[in-house]
């Protein structure tokens, strides 16, 4: 067996036992050994499918064993939400961010009382946020560095899951990095010794260079880049910056990769060899500086993988030794997981990994192909190809989006960025320490050059491209297109590499792209989804592949900062941050209708965010005179060109057979104003109907009354549930069959009050609340409905 093929295997082995119950993983094991003992299956080829298998499940059980020793000692306290005392050692860079700063921590110690310590088997690990109240304690926990010992009281809880169909799951994502509680603490509480150890001497030189860089380039915004560029410090990359880089497909070049490796190696190694040091010392110094260099640049997943890698191909210059670059993909592969089997769900892991490997498999095929294109063109469109191709899959499924323009996009501005923009920065950093003169040239040609690259490119990420959004992939899919990958090469060398044979698989691949869009999915179904945007309402209906509705936009009330230093880098904001990955995860580049059923900014405050990244057929609004932040959302859809529209009672429409939209209230012009002229709207899809009631109250659900409904079969509760809406009058008219109520958890208005829950029981509506359940989605089909809740199927 070979370092590539064990390798393989032993990410299958820690798949299975993550996914498997031991039992089970034990039964796949014997099901392995036994169908080639029961088949006419040759000596040779059944000792190898053995081996695998043998391969597999050791990987499994060394998995399964990791988690044993990587169980929470802390976490019963944490689901009660006690507080104690904890000792232990800082695991991580502090970030701090406007008045909150977080890190990692390794707990050793711990007690309720502040005596009589319990000592951990295994130090533990605690996500930590401390909550700064003067800019004096913000500085102090900048200067916090990794591996100085700390203590305070910490408050524990349990982190939550994600609240919405492919969101961010952050539970998911703190258990892969070895967390399963986490912890909030007053800095008034905390004492912190300073550490003299390694880490915290590489991050003082980190610090140190991120300082330089701050100095040597003057823009601020310049100098943010340079620093995610040069040093892997991606705090201050502006966030509109960083957005357009991932929208565009280039984020990659902001993590330190293979391409710093190469680059900062081969500087070096040219600096030594001119001051006469023979080749052999100059490796051997260069392979010592690597170390020091991914330490400094923060050892992420990607920095530690070409390091390694770098490394390696070093040393075997060094000893005369010549390695396959699979196999050192391999070994490197395998040092990483049995450091750290759950570097395998961490996404920059997942990337670096592939795109080596796509890297190492695919480009060498350039050199067959097209010969009488340079070399150097070949080999970069190759490059470009197989690193999009590899990608692909991992950015769809973890972040629902691939730009049409990324493989342009990165086949003319990565070269640009990785050949010239860094070699320029890392001269600048190295020539300003002797002095800062020195640095000008690289500084203000790099500065230039990254201005000239970015207007345009924030132009083309203006533009509304099709097919940027892609729907959440299914597992059969993702399986189909790493096969298609990992067959190719067998393909080529097999010698199907004629014309007709490319003309094949270039089908085949467009043929897997056209199924990533998922176009037969959804024809005849109507599906709703109740969205948790917290305390607000925002709800999207999809109707057949045809049109999509988005009933507001949720909204975030912000609070002006009093101070400076208390402003965060990139706010929490609903639309931006909950609405707008909802609506990519479906593949939803374009929305027929926007309705505004009211201005309170709890229903359309997040839709700002959302204007710029869509394209859009009509808005339907109350009539009101928009004031506040209605009036600037209303405007950026003028500035678009988007109609805005209102209805009349009893105005319908017809979406597709079986499905009708009826406009019931408000009236023109309107009797009412505020939450009592919210737009309701019935939808009837296939027999079952729907009622969407903004937020009126008592007056509004009598119009509605009035209008005489029949019975319904899904009430979206008014007002969050508040007392002043869903009246024993509403109720006893429309006998809903279900209700939804989009409520806060823990909000501060008391919603839904027990009186409106008791009317709805006293109905016998079943209830369906996001503080409890997350977001709610009802399928509707010819068939009948069907409800799912976020986590869980009824």
């Amino acid at each position: 067996m070979t370092l590539y093929r064990a390798s393989i295997t032993m990410v299958f082995g820690l798949l299975l036992s993550a996914y498997l119950h031991p039992a089970w993983l034990l039964a796949a094991a014997a099901i392995g050994c036994a169908v080639p003992m029961i088949l006419a299956i040759p000596d040779s080829l059944r000792r190898y499918i053995i081996l695998y298998v043998f391969t597999s499940i050791l990987a499994g059980l060394y998995f399964t064993g990791y988690e044993i020793l990587h169980q929470s000692e802390l976490k019963p306290y944490a689901e009660q939400e006690r507080s104690i005392w904890v000792r232990g050692t800082i695991d991580s860079a502090v970030i701090r961010d406007g008045d909150v700063a977080r890190f990692y921590l390794d707990v050793q110690e711990w007690t309720f009382s502040g005596k009589n310590w319990n000592k951990i088997d295994r130090t533990e690990r605690l996500a930590i946020r401390i909550k700064l109240d003067q800019e004096e304690e913000a500085k102090k926990a900048e200067a916090w560095r990794r591996g100085s010992a700390w203590s305070g009281h910490v408050r524990l809880s349990v982190p939550s899951g994600a609240r919405n169909p492919y969101a961010f799951d952050y539970s998911r994502y703190l258990y892969w990095q070895g967390v399963q509680v986490i912890g909030e603490a007053s800095y008034r509480t905390v004492q912190v010794e300073a550490s003299n150890g390694m880490w915290a001497q590489f991050q003082n030189w980190q610090d140190d260079a991120a300082s330089r860089v701050e100095s040597l380039f003057d823009d601020p915004e310049v100098a943010g880049y340079m620093k995610s560029l040069l040093l892997g410090v991606g705090d201050d990359v502006n966030p509109e910056l960083a957005e357009m880089y991932a929208d565009l497909g280039l984020s990659h070049v902001l993590a330190i990769s293979g391409l710093h490796v190469t680059l900062v190696s081969s500087m070096f190694m040219w600096t030594l060899e001119r001051t006469g040091l023979g080749r052999r010392w100059a490796l051997t110094a260069t392979v010592s500086m690597l170390i020091g260099y991914v330490f400094i640049v923060g050892a992420s997943a990607s920095a530690v993988r070409s390091g390694l890698m770098g490394g390696v191909g070093l040393a075997c210059q060094v000893l005369g030794k010549r390695l396959d670059g699979k196999d050192v993909w391999a070994g490197t592969l395998i040092v990483m997981l049995l450091a750290n089997p759950y570097q395998l769900w961490h996404i920059g892991f997942q990337l670096s990994f592939a795109v080596t490997l796509g890297l190492i498999i695919f480009v060498p095929f350039s050199q067959h192909i097209f010969i009488r294109i340079p070399m150097w063109i070949r080999t970069l469109v190759a490059v470009t190809i197989a690193a999009q191709a590899v990608s692909f899959p991992f950015l769809v499924y973890h972040f629902h989006q691939f730009s049409a323009l990324s493989w342009l996009v990165n086949l003319i501005v990565t070269p640009i960025l990785s050949m010239v923009v860094l070699p320029l920065g890392y001269i600048a950093l190295v020539v300003g320490m002797i002095h800062p003169f020195l640095a000008s040239w690289p500084v203000l040609l790099s500065t230039h050059l990254l201005q000239w690259l970015h207007e345009p490119l924030f132009a083309l990420n203006q533009m509304e491209m099709p097919f940027s959004h892609w729907p959440h992939p299914d597992w059969w899919w993702l399986l189909l297109y790493a096969g298609l990958l990992f067959v190719l090469p067998i393909l080529w060398q097999m010698g199907y590499h004629r014309q007709r044979d490319a003309i094949v698989c270039l089908a085949l691949y467009i043929g897997l792209l056209v199924l990533a869009r998922q176009p037969f999915s959804g024809d005849q179904e109507v599906r709703i989804t109740f969205l948790d945007v917290g305390q607000g309402d925002s709800i999207v209906v999809e109707i057949s592949n045809q049109k999509v509705y988005l009933i507001d936009a949720g909204g975030t009330i912000r609070f002006p900062v009093r101070e400076s230093w208390r402003e965060k880098r990139d706010p929490f904001e609903v639309g931006k941050d909950i609405v707008l990955p909802f609506l990519r995860a479906r593949g939803i580049e374009t929305i027929d209708r926007v309705v505004l059923t009211h201005g309170d900014l709890d229903h359309i405050g997040g839709m700002a965010a959302l204007v710029p990244r869509f394209s859009f057929g009509e808005v339907l609004v109350n009539g009101d005179t928009p004031e506040g932040k209605e009036r600037e959302v209303l405007q950026q859809f003028h500035q678009k060109g988007i109609p805005i529209l209102t209805g009349r009672p009893g105005q319908s429409w017809s979406d597709a057979p079986g499905v009708d939209w009826r406009w019931i209230q408000p009236g023109q012009p309107s009797e009412a104003s505020g939450n009592e002229a919210s737009i309701v709207l019935q939808l009837t899809a296939y027999g079952k109907s729907v009622l969407f009631t903004g937020d009126i109250e008592r007056d509004g659900e009598r119009r509605v009354v009035q209008y005489g409904l029949p019975e319904v079969d899904v009430l979206k509760v008014a007002h969050h549930g508040s007392d002043t809406s869903s009246t024993d009058a509403l109720l006893a008219s429309l006998r809903p069959k279900t209700a939804v109520i989009s409520v806060g958890a823990n909000n501060r208005y008391g919603h839904p009050s027990a009186e409106v829950l008791q009317r709805l029981k006293k109905t016998g509506s079943k209830v369906y609340r996001t503080d409890r359940h997350g977001a709610v989605t009802l399928i509707i089909t010819p068939n009948g409905m069907a409800w799912k809740t976020q986590g869980s199927n009824t």
